[in-house]
């Protein structure tokens, strides 16, 4: 009976971590951070640095948020883009 219940106790674990992970933002504040975030690996990709917010838009929309962040670091690399949200949880990025 024990090794029956690991593999559904596993699975269990990974749908529990990813409802967790698709949680709605709860403020902008929490949005314009999960795009700085996407932004910032594409980026950096492995390496990861700091990288400043140089100019920032957001738009509301009747159900979605609209983010555009430009992102410098303080090698000079430039990123921008725009992050799509649906009702508070991250759609696309672009």
């Amino acid at each position: 009976m024990r090794t029956t219940l690991q593999p559904i106790l596993a699975l269990v674990m990974v749908l529990a971590g990813g409802v967790r992970a698709a949680e709605p933002a709860k403020s902008e504040e929490e949005m314009i951070r999960r795009c700085r975030g996407e932004l910032e690996e594409r980026l950096f990709g492995a390496a990861h640095g700091e990288a400043f917010i140089t100019a920032q838009d957001i738009e509301h929309q009747a159900d979605r948020t609209v983010i555009r962040l430009d992102l410098a670091s303080g090698e000079g690399r430039r990123i921008a883009g725009s992050c799509i949200f649906h009702d508070g949880k991250l759609f696309d990025v672009k």
